[in-house]
């Protein structure tokens, strides 16, 4: 990443894409394109991932059987040495949160070589927050504005304060816990498992115990020490790792011990403070767990017990607290040897009963509710830079001895006081989107003035075919900037339809003069005539590829010659589909592929009333779909798919700016192109709708060659939309 520029001050960054949405989960398959099998990430071969820091991702390899996806420092090869800091495995499906300040990674098989890919890991998208950037991918400038909030999440089964939490807001784990008022005492062992809407019960603890420390994700944590009185009488020094479904005895911890603080993995993890009989005020202890054994790390600076805690074994964090009785602001860093002070909270407070007020990692914390002398049950939260805290939204309702876990932008807290104990769960999100309204933009013109062609491609990879004024066989290419001749079409014409791509293009129907049914199929150098359509026509509607192309509708050479008539092409002869358009429909627009198809507005013959029905086409059929808010014909400037299409201009009836898009149930308005225009050369892709070119056409002042890009508002990350009320 490098500084483009600056406005007001704030650094512009240069990025390939946008931040990516955490957590977001990635579908993994294996196929061979010729030189061994790979890995294909979303259909995508061996693309190069970009994992924020901070930020989970979600790797299923469910349909790559006999190919474990994983990850490693070196280059991919079978044997590489695995990279694990914020990884687990469960049920073929590879987790990584990653670590702040985490090596550019590798994926990789571990049963063959050749088969990954690179996975660099960028700085945290909250970096961008309230900041502007530039997509080069796009092409464009983006911006994301941040709302944060709490909300309710599902209740627990079982209500209970001081219980060990881990994992994150959609995969958490809550264990142990208190579940009498102040004064008594009464620990379960219950186990619940949150997905995000709702708690199970998961496994029991063989202990019962509340105020333990505990660190892990929500398929392989560990929880050590805390109290069981009754039934029991003292700290405890035992250990249980859970695997998902139950609890296993683990290696006990060197002294009894409650109200500490855990942070990190159960391959990695660390214990912090806490009381032990010899000193209930807490102690400056440090404990490294790793490979099941138990080892001394470097000391606290203060004594410390009910802390909230985030990070990882090697890049800690640890804040507020109690050294009875003085409650603590005090947060302090550990980089797996040693503990550096850092920044003071703003408030004092505690996880009084052991509690995790905290989530994310050590430079993107946060924390909520905790217990202070000052506020009962408090609503605060706070939100940590890496070098300072700042007050965050304010919970839904006060809590107190509270559990929780999470992210910097995505958190959860459960259970607690307020002040009877209760089961009530609250969840944090960021919902972040672009505010960078959609918009037409000149660019280069056409080397012809004229409208009436066929069109396709994506919007800087275009070709545009055939025309008007006079009719021609001109062939032209668009690079994203400008226009280049190409070779003519063997028949000159114009009211053609088309389908492909750039390089492989496929031409149909038209006026030649006259209807025509001449077919011709383009190879990025040349045209070869194919076998024509079955009927002669042209204002033909047209969607698909070169090798599945369909033609709806359309004008014969007869004045009461029109049709519903429907073909398909099969990548060498057309047939009739039986299943004809609803009504008689010509110089309708279209997008989509040949079993996903959006026919939409046009002409209903003889009276040529405009119309705004839109028919869905599920590659047998029509159905109908939402209607265009304006009544239109001959618009042309037409992308993207069946759920997600634009269209732009046309006549209704004078030539026409207006933009519309559809989310596969109806259509609704967007900014306007500059120039009126009808019959315009229309191109963008068959899958997205925020990414097209309107070229040429018609309007009261002639024939056109002006050229106009439109760039959609695309959101720039995909949290939970939520409210700040």
């Amino acid at each position: 990443m490098t500084t483009y520029k600056e406005i007001f001050g704030k650094p512009i960054k240069v990025l390939t894409g946008d931040p990516a949405p955490t957590p977001i989960t990635y579908t993994v398959t294996v196929a061979n394109p010729g030189s061994g099998n790979v890995y294909y990430i979303d259909g995508v071969q061996t693309p190069t991932l970009e994992l924020y820091e901070g930020n989970t991702y979600n790797f299923d390899y469910s349909a790559a059987t006999g190919h474990p996806f994983r990850f490693a420092t070196a280059a991919d090869a079978a044997g590489s040495t695995e990279y694990t800091t914020g990884v687990s495995v469960d049920s073929n499906i590879t987790t990584i949160v990653v670590a702040s300040g985490a090596p550019n990674l590798f994926y990789y098989c571990t049963n063959h070589n050749g088969m990954g890919g690179r996975a660099l890991t960028p700085e945290s998208p909250s970096e961008y927050e309230g900041q502007i950037w530039y997509n080069s991918t796009l092409g464009s400038f983006r911006s994301v504005l941040s709302v944060s909030a709490w909300s309710a999440g599902g209740n627990l089964s079982t209500a209970r304060y001081g219980g060990a939490s881990s994992g994150t807001e959609t995969a958490a784990l809550l264990s142990g816990g208190n579940t009498l008022p102040g004064g008594s005492d009464s620990p379960t062992g219950a186990t619940e498992e949150y997905g995000g809407t709702s708690w199970t019960a998961g496994g029991s603890l063989s202990t019962a115990r509340y105020s333990s420390g505990a660190f892990g994700v929500q398929t392989a944590s560990l929880i050590t020490g805390g109290d069981n009185r009754p039934p029991g009488s003292a700290y405890l020094t035992t250990t249980e790792n859970y695997n998902g479904s139950s609890w296993t005895s683990g290696t006990a911890y060197p002294v009894a011990i409650t109200n500490s603080a855990g942070f990190g993995t159960t391959t990695a993890g660390v214990i912090a403070g806490g009381g032990t009989p010899s000193s209930a005020p807490g102690v400056t202890t440090t404990t490294e767990y790793s490979g099941g054994s138990w080892t001394s790390g470097g000391a606290l600076p203060l004594l410390r017990r009910w802390s909230g805690t985030s990070g990882t074994a090697t890049a800690g964090l640890i804040f507020l607290g109690q050294t009875p009785p003085n409650v603590m602001a005090n947060t302090d860093s550990y980089n797996g040897t040693a503990w550096t002070a850092e920044a003071a909270a703003n408030t004092k407070r505690t996880g009084w009963y052991g509690g995790n007020m905290g989530s994310g990692t050590q430079t993107s914390a946060m924390m909520a509710g905790g217990w202070t002398p000052f506020t009962p049950n408090p609503t605060e939260t706070e939100r940590y830079d890496g070098s300072s805290w700042s007050t965050g939204p304010a919970l839904a309702s006060g809590i107190e001895y509270n559990s929780g876990g999470g992210s910097f932008s995505s958190g959860i807290t459960t259970g607690g006081r307020a002040p009877g104990v209760v089961t009530t769960t609250q969840e944090f999100n960021t919902s972040i989107f672009s505010p960078i309204a959609a918009t037409w933009a000149s660019s280069g013109n056409m080397v012809n003035t004229l409208r009436g062609r066929a069109s396709g491609g994506e919007q800087t990879a275009s070709i545009a075919a055939g025309g008007e004024t006079p009719r021609t066989a001109d062939t032209e290419y668009y690079d994203g900037s400008s226009w280049s001749e190409q070779s003519n079409m063997n028949t000159a014409r114009n009211q053609l339809g088309g389908a492909g791509t750039q390089t492989a293009f496929l031409v149909f129907g038209g006026e030649a003069p006259g209807p025509t049914a001449v077919t011709e199929s383009w190879d990025g150098s040349s045209w070869s005539e194919v076998n024509d359509l079955g009927t002669a026509r042209r204002n033909v509607g047209s969607f698909g590829t070169q090798t599945a192309a369909v033609a709806v509708g359309g004008f014969g050479p007869g004045v009461s010659d029109y049709s519903a008539r429907v073909e398909e092409w099969n990548g060498s002869s057309w047939s009739s589909n039986p299943n004809a358009l609803p009504n008689d429909l010509a110089q309708s627009d279209c997008t989509g592929i040949a079993t996903a198809g959006l026919v939409f507005g046009g002409i209903i013959p003889p009276s040529g009333t405009k119309q705004t029905a839109t028919f869905s086409f599920d590659g047998t059929s029509f159905s109908a779909g939402g209607a265009l808010n304006t009544a239109t014909t001959e618009s042309h400037a037409t992308a993207g798919s069946q759920t997600a299409a634009l269209v732009a201009g046309g006549y209704a009836p004078a030539a026409s700016t207006k933009t519309e898009l559809y989310n596969g149930t109806s259509w609704s308005t967007t900014t306007s192109m500059a120039t009126a225009r009808g019959g315009a050369a229309g191109l963008g892709s068959n899958s997205v709708s925020t990414a097209a070119l309107a070229a040429g056409g018609n309007n009261p002042g002639g024939d056109l060659n002006a050229t106009e890009e439109f760039t959609g508002e695309i959101p720039a990350l995909g949290y939970k939309t939520i409210s700040d009320s």
